[in-house]
Formats: structure tokens, C-alpha cells, sequence
């Protein structure tokens, strides 16, 4: 399929502090991408749609306050809600909507705190949102002097929340209550302990209900089971040496599962590279190490016959071509200022 692919929208949250930052919408017209500032926000990190609206939900702010911010989007983007995602330098580095649209949840990485807010039936965040602080540490103290949770992940067979917690080395499984119509409630349930110093960052549910996860510490992935402290363990690249950005070392950090469970693809952002591994054994395999092309490599789109990477340092989205679920060379298909997370468009806009 050609680099147009079966999309010819993009939601972009371009990163930064200038006025043209914020959520971007990219339209492919007569073979060339118009890029349209729908908002301005101050260090959009991450994006979510609503699972049967049009309304979607980021995250804004590093070290200071952060927000959860949330717009209806049609030709342009109204803003529903700017709510305090915590309390200052909380650095809100991910969102996250269940699959009923019943809660929104923010995770505080720097606060190593939880925020989940009930939705209303039009999808405004309501007031008073619930606020679970966790605890815990791991050995690399510069990274792991406290809890970090860095993603939440819904699991659409059985309802629960998984929490990615990079600083205590953890998945922690929670039950999230949504019988009240005007409150969320939510309960740790289970924790699963990853190897010492992985840095869990990112996850995805496999098709068999085991959890991939990326350690950004170890350079690894592990996959296991929810609550287990067993976890088969692969390296995520085969770069040796310093990184060929900002960091020398590698900090790898999102990962997407393919369309038919059986890979992951996995950006190793300090060396700029996009693995694919097979999740379908008992063992996570690394297949194939493509240069990703952009530097720094921040969000993963999978797309039906190609991957798009969002380079963050470099303002390019590329793609890589998927030939039965393996990715091949990347080339350039856009430029936008610091991209830092690529959404689709939603059904709803047609």
C-alpha cells in the first residue's frame, strides 16, 4: 500500500511551549499534508480518544502543575475541560480511557500519583476526581527513589487496570468500580514484580491475556502474566555504545501490538531504532532492528500495513511498511514541529 495508506488524518500532540504546540490535525490533500493548530497547550505529552465520542483527552505541563485537558473536536477543537491533573511538578505523562468511557486516568509520573475522574454521557471529566497514591522504590536510585507510574493500561477481556510502574518496578492490577453514575472508586487488587531495575514503561495485553512490557532501565522487553512475579525476558535492541541521542544511554519507551497479537513494536528512543519481537511463545523473540530514521523515537501508530514513529527531536512522523507483520525500511512521510503522540481520527468524524 502506498505511504497515503487508509488514512488521510492524524491527531498530533506537537510538544512545546510556542504558541503552534499543541493538538495538531494533519490532513493528507491531493498527496501532500496540511497541518492545522486545532489548540494550543504548554507540553502536550500524550493523547486519548473518548471510545464512542469525539472528544479527546491529553496531558499538558512538566515540572510545574500539569492538566488534563480534554476538547470536542469537529472542524476545530472546543475545549470541555482543563482540570489540575495533581499537585505541582507532578509531570502528567500519560492518559488513558476504558473501554466503556466511564472514567478518564491520568498517571503522574513525578508525584507517583493516580488521577481517574468520572465522565459525563457528552464525555466532560466531572469534578472531584479520585486520587490513589502509590509507594514503592527500586535499586537504580536515580530513577527509582519512589513510585513513578509512567502508563495505565485497560484490559478489554476482564475490565482491570493495569498500572506501569517504572520507579517501584511494578504492574499493578486494579479494580475500577463505575456502578455510580457521578463518582469513580478504584482498588490495588494485585502487584507483579518485574526483574530488579527493568523500568517498566509502557504495556500491551496480548491476545492469551499475558502483559508485554517495556523496561526503559534494562533495555528489555518481559512479558508475563498479571500479578506474577515470573517474566520471560528479551533484550529490546542489539546496539551496543552510547545513544545516538540526547542520552548515552538507551531509555527505550513505547511499544504497540500488531494487528494479529502476535508482535510488538518496540521504539528504542536513545539509539533511534524500532524493534519488532514475536510475543506468540513462551519467549519474546527479537525479529527484525530497523533504523527508525527520526531521532528519538517517541510514539508508535500501527496502522493496517504500516507502523508511523513520531520523532520527537527530529519533527518527523515516518513510516515503516509492514510486510506480514514485519517492519521494513522507514521513510519520511511528514514534518511537524516535536511530535510527541499520533492519533488516528475517530470514527465519529467519518
Amino acid at each position: 500500500m502506498s505511504s497515503e495508506s487508509v488514512e488521510t488524518t492524524l491527531f498530533v500532540a506537537s510538544r512545546g511551549a510556542s504558541p503552534e504546540h499543541g493538538l495538531v490535525r494533519a490532513d493528507l490533500r491531493d498527496g501532500a499534508w496540511r497541518l492545522r493548530t486545532l489548540a494550543t497547550a504548554d507540553q502536550l505529552s500524550a493523547l486519548a480518544w473518548h471510545p464512542t465520542l469525539p472528544v479527546v483527552y491529553g496531558t499538558a505541563g512538566v515540572n510545574r502543575t500539569g492538566q488534563l485537558l480534554a476538547w470536542r473536536v469537529g472542524d476545530g477543537a472546543e475545549l470541555l475541560a482543563d482540570e489540575v491533573a495533581g499537585p505541582e511538578e507532578l509531570e502528567p505523562c500519560h492518559v488513558a480511557v476504558d473501554p466503556t468511557g466511564g472514567t478518564v486516568v491520568v498517571t503522574n509520573y513525578t508525584s507517583g500519583q493516580l488521577a481517574l475522574w468520572r465522565l459525563a454521557e457528552d464525555g466532560t471529566p466531572l469534578p472531584d476526581p479520585l486520587r490513589i497514591q502509590l509507594e514503592g522504590s527500586g535499586p537504580e536510585t536515580a530513577r527509582q527513589d519512589a513510585a513513578h507510574p509512567h502508563q495505565a493500561v485497560f484490559d478489554p477481556a476482564t475490565g482491570q487496570m493495569y498500572v506501569i510502574d517504572l520507579g517501584a518496578d511494578l504492574v499493578r492490577s486494579f479494580e475500577v468500580d463505575l456502578s455510580d453514575p457521578a463518582t469513580v472508586s478504584a482498588r490495588e487488587v494485585a502487584t507483579g514484580a518485574v526483574p530488579p531495575g527493568t523500568g517498566p514503561r509502557h504495556a500491551v495485553v496480548l491476545p492469551d491475556g499475558r502483559l508485554a512490557v517495556s523496561g526503559e532501565l534494562g533495555s528489555t522487553l518481559v512479558v508475563g502474566r498479571p500479578g506474577s512475579d515470573e517474566w520471560a525476558v528479551a533484550a529490546s535492541t542489539t546496539r551496543t555504545g552510547p545513544a545516538r541521542t540526547r542520552h548515552e544511554r538507551n531509555y527505550p519507551g513505547d511499544l504497540q501490538l500488531s494487528a494479529d497479537g502476535r508482535y510488538v513494536y518496540f521504539a528504542n528512543r536513545g539509539y533511534d531504532t524500532i524493534s519488532v519481537l514475536d510475543v506468540s511463545g513462551a519467549e519474546p523473540v527479537l525479529v527484525v532492528e530497523r533504523d527508525a530514521v527520526v531521532r528519538w523515537p517517541q510514539h508508535i501508530h500501527v496502522r493496517e500495513d504500516d507502523i508511523l514513529v513520531a520523532g520527537w527531536d527530529s519533527s518527523q512522523i515516518v513510516r515503516l511498511p509492514l510486510v506480514d507483520g514485519v517492519a521494513g525500511e522507514a521513510e519520511e512521510l511528514l514534518v511537524v514541529d516535536s511530535p510527541g503522540w499520533i492519533l488516528p481520527t475517530h470514527p465519529a468524524l467519518g
